[in-house]
Order: structure tokens, then C-alpha cells, then sequence
């Protein structure tokens, strides 16, 4: 009776043992991962009332890096208008130029400018339908519409392309300076939105984006601070430069037989895309200005997130020397119970019979 009995305490022990051994190897592995990581592997028990102040830092450092990726985004996109902007700006000064030195009174250099500013049109268009992943930049809060109108395609909305408007409303290569006159005044209208004929307004059919009077694309870069994307390509520079360019393209200047009416329609094509030039260098540079100030926003972003992490640790965390010592001392003890745990599996009644 007595051999049974020593018999089942040994099973006891041997019990005992191994959830001695398994305590341990938990153990273990929570100080490998301080030693690892340097913070407490279960903060919030060591912690007690002062977890409140750890969950309250952490829900700032999840806001906090929130802000630093979709600012990080922003600035990207802000760079691509930018960038646009200033391809646009290009385009329309090369032309300029060479309206300047073209002799008005016609021949091939008329021919070639006219030749350049059908090609920068569809530039223009094609730095106007900018996008990323979240759509088109420049097209307001339609984002999912290409912002300008294919200038040989003819616009569903009006049901006539953006070429045929201008047609339409030059009415045929004028003669006379009233006939020059006539035609300026009609372009201004129609890219000013107030033509007699609705369907050669400029956001009819030159132009698919959010229209005049929305509100602007605003992104909130801080929890006190937001950005909007004004640059739209319903922006009066844009439209400026595109009436320049047409006139120059709609026809061959030098076909217009009078010289003082071959000069005003000139003129007024160039005094356009100036007006355009200007007008994109101020919405470049109103870019620039708003890059620079998301650039201080993530600069304060990013030492407050240094801050925060600091903060973690004070609370968090743990000496990594501290840790790995212990983490000897759990080894050594796991080493032992090992052994113990084996000397008693190695044990039977037989040993004692």
C-alpha cells in the first residue's frame, strides 16, 4: 500500500512538473519578446490605472501616422498638378513666341504657327486629364471625368465637339476688321459661358468637371487644418490659353485677306494665351505655396510622432538589458525542469518491487 501510494504522488509530481515547465516556456517567450521589441510584452496588466494613458497615446499615434500617410498622398498630387501646370505653361509659351516672330503677312510661318497651336491643344488637354489612383486632379469633385473635352470629339452633353463650337461661333474665316471683331467677341462669350447658343459654352462642351460654384477638392491635412486643390480646368487661365490656341488653329491667319483684321485677330490670340501664361503661373505658384505649407504640416507631424513613440517607451517599456538577463535566468530554470521532468518519466513501481 505504501509503494502505491509513492507511486501516485510521483505521477503528482511529474503533473506538477510540467505545468511548472509550460508556465515557464510562456514566460520565456513573453521576455524574448521584450528583449526583442524593448516594451513590456503585456503592457496593459503591468500597467494597471495607467493603461488609460497608453490607449490614449496609441490612439494618437494611429491618428497621428493617419495624417502622415494621406498628407504624403496629397503632396504628391499637388506635385502632379504642379508639374502639369507648368507643362502647360510651356506649351503655350512656345507657341506665344512664335506668333510673335510670324509675319503677319502670311505664308508658310502663319501656316507652321497655326500647325503648333492645334498640337499644343491637345498638350494642354492632355496635361489637363492629370490623375492617381483617386481619379482626375483637375477636374474639381467630378474626379472619375477626364476634366477637357477631346477637341475632335464631340461632347454627349451639347452634342457637338469642342472644334466645331469654335467653328460655330467663328462663323468661317472673317474678311473685314468687324467681321474680326464679331468673331473675338463671340469667343470671349462662349469661353466665358454666356454665348447665345448654350452649346458652345466652354463647360458644355469643352469641359466635363465639378462646374463653376462647386466647392473645390479640400483635404484635411491636420486636426485643425485643411487644403483645397483650386487649380480646375475651368480656371480662366485655362480657358484663356485654350481661346488663344483656337484662334490661332481654327484657320490659316494669313487666309484672312485684310491686314488690319489679319493683325487685330493676331493680337488678340496672342493677348490671349499671355493672359493664360500669367494666369498659370499664378496657379503654379499658388501650388508651390500650398506643397510648402503641407511640407511644414508633415515636418510637425512627423516630430510629434517622435514625440508620441517616446512617450510609448516611457511607459512601455523595458530595459533590454534587464530583459535579456532574465530571459538567461527563465532559460537556465526551463533547463532544469527539463531535467527533472525526464528523471521522473524515467521512474516505475518496478524500481521498487
Amino acid at each position: 500500500m505504501t509503494e502505491i501510494s509513492r507511486t501516485v504522488s510521483t505521477a503528482l509530481q511529474s503533473l506538477r512538473q510540467r505545468e511548472q515547465t509550460s508556465r515557464l516556456a510562456a514566460e520565456i517567450s513573453d521576455v524574448s519578446k521584450e528583449v526583442t521589441t524593448g516594451l513590456k510584452a503585456n503592457p496593459y496588466d503591468d500597467l494597471g490605472h495607467r493603461s488609460a494613458d497608453a490607449i490614449a497615446i496609441r490612439m494618437q499615434i494611429t491618428r497621428n501616422d493617419g495624417f502622415l500617410t494621406s498628407n504624403a498622398l496629397l503632396d504628391r498630387r499637388f506635385l502632379a498638378v504642379e508639374t502639369s501646370l507648368g507643362a502647360m505653361r510651356d506649351v503655350g509659351q512656345d507657341v506665344l513666341e512664335q506668333a510673335f516672330t510670324t509675319d503677319s503677312a502670311g505664308g508658310l510661318s502663319t501656316t507652321y504657327l497655326s500647325q503648333a497651336a492645334r498640337t499644343a491643344l491637345d498638350r494642354v488637354l492632355e496635361r489637363a486629364a492629370v490623375s492617381d489612383s483617386s481619379g482626375f486632379l483637375m477636374s474639381g469633385t467630378r474626379s472619375d471625368t477626364n476634366p477637357l473635352q477631346a477637341w475632335d470629339v464631340q461632347n454627349p452633353n451639347s452634342g457637338v465637339s469642342p472644334a466645331d463650337a469654335v467653328t460655330n461661333v467663328i462663323g468661317g474665316v472673317p474678311t473685314t476688321l468687324a467681321d474680326v471683331q464679331t468673331a473675338i467677341d463671340g469667343l470671349k462669350a462662349a469661353f466665358s459661358d454666356t454665348a447665345a447658343d448654350p452649346a458652345n459654352n466652354f463647360e458644355n462642351t469643352f469641359y466635363n468637371g465639378a462646374p463653376t460654384g462647386n466647392p473645390p477638392l479640400t483635404s484635411r491635412t491636420s486636426e485643425t487644418q485643411t487644403l483645397t486643390q483650386s487649380a480646375q480646368a475651368n480656371d480662366p487661365a485655362i480657358r484663356d490659353l485654350i481661346r488663344g490656341l483656337a484662334m490661332l488653329s481654327a484657320f490659316n491667319p494669313s487666309d484672312i485677306p485684310d491686314e488690319a483684321a489679319r493683325d487685330a485677330w493676331l493680337t488678340e490670340a496672342r493677348s490671349a494665351i499671355g493672359a493664360g501664361l500669367e494666369g498659370l503661373t499664378d496657379l503654379e505658384t499658388q501650388t508651390g505655396l500650398k506643397r510648402a505649407q503641407l511640407a511644414d504640416t508633415i515636418s510637425a507631424q512627423e516630430s510629434r510622432a517622435l514625440f508620441l513613440d517616446g512617450e510609448v517607451m516611457n511607459l512601455e517599456g523595458v530595459d533590454q538589458y534587464d530583459a535579456a538577463t532574465r530571459l538567461t535566468q527563465l532559460q537556465n530554470q526551463l533547463d532544469s525542469s527539463f531535467a527533472v521532468t525526464a528523471r521522473l518519466s524515467r521512474l516505475s513501481f518496478l524500481n521498487y518491487l
